[in-house]
């Protein structure tokens, strides 16, 4: 999907905007058994994450939710899942405050609000998340409150308004994430690499970004903050492909990497907010179906 030309872009653009959702009602999938999806939920998921890149979802009450997860996840093809730090063996994280000192230097295992950012950002561009699920399991009491949007929306409000400004993201030395040590020992090398770029692996529009001051670099140039700026003030906006969401117990999210945020809250003292994450090397593929 070569968008430096004009025409592909223009038709891509047309396909976007004829696809796209702004309800959040009408992204939510009701799943009667995680471990077989009927053809019906497991297409949705699929077409919502094709055009829209997430999808909700609601389940009921299961006695294992870790291995309900892990189903749903390998059914609509996320099975390449990344085994980061505190990862499970099934690709899962528990994502809870944490009182291990080391563990909540990591701010989704605190309560502190998490700005916009898309998931392993810090990663090389080869070995690039590019799909992740939430699950809620317990909400917390007051916050925790969920933000997002489609980062292939973010490229075209800012490319409709002004081409350079996507040209100047698009920059193989964009942003810079140093390596990250740990008693002298180097547990992820340093990461360069376009903010905007076509991923090799899918030949989609992907986005790494994130709104965090601390141990990130710009490429020093006035282009580059300039559209930094502008990005912001796009992520801080209000427009129809913004999305607010709070998610209940037994509600999920399976998405294309989107851009998303987080609101500080309070932990219910007797059952603390935890959700459960997967990431994943490869993304929700396309596919045919009666939605399309």
């Amino acid at each position: 999907m070569p968008l430096n030309n004009l025409d592909n872009y223009k038709y891509w653009r047309d396909e976007k905007l004829k696809h796209v959702i702004s309800c959040v009602e009408s992204c939510i999938v009701e799943i009667i058994n995680p471990y077989k999806l009927t053809t019906a939920e497991k297409d949705k998921i699929q077409h919502l994450c094709c055009y829209n890149n997430f999808a909700l979802f609601e389940i009921k009450p299961q006695d294992d939710y870790v291995d309900a997860i892990t189903q749903i996840n390998h059914q609509v093809g996320l099975i390449d899942y990344d085994q980061h730090l505190y990862a499970q063996n099934n690709g899962l994280s528990y994502i809870t405050q944490s009182n291990d000192k080391k563990q909540s230097e990591f701010i989704p295992y605190t309560d502190k609000e998490i700005s916009w950012h898309t998931d392993g950002y810090y990663n090389a561009i080869y070995n690039q998340v590019r799909a992740f699920s939430l699950f809620c399991v317990y909400p917390a009491a007051t916050g925790g409150v969920n933000q997002w949007i489609d980062p292939q929306m973010v490229y075209l409000l800012l490319r409709e308004e002004n081409a350079d400004v996507v040209m100047a993201l698009s920059n193989p030395q964009a942003m810079s994430i140093p390596e990250h040590k740990v008693d002298g020992y180097v547990m992820r090398a340093q990461s360069t690499g376009p903010i905007f770029f076509i991923d090799e692996q899918s030949a989609e529009l992907y986005m790494r970004y994130t709104q965090r001051k601390k141990n990130i670099e710009f490429l020093d140039s006035s282009e580059i903050k300039q559209a930094i700026a502008l990005l912001d003030d796009l992520l801080g906006a209000s427009t129809p492909y913004h999305f607010e969401y709070t998610m209940s117990a037994k509600q999920g999210l399976i998405c294309n990497n989107i851009l998303h945020n987080r609101s500080a809250f309070v932990d219910d003292l007797e059952q603390p907010r935890l959700l459960l994450r997967g990431r994943y090397f490869n993304r929700v593929y396309r596919y045919n179906s009666k939605y399309d």
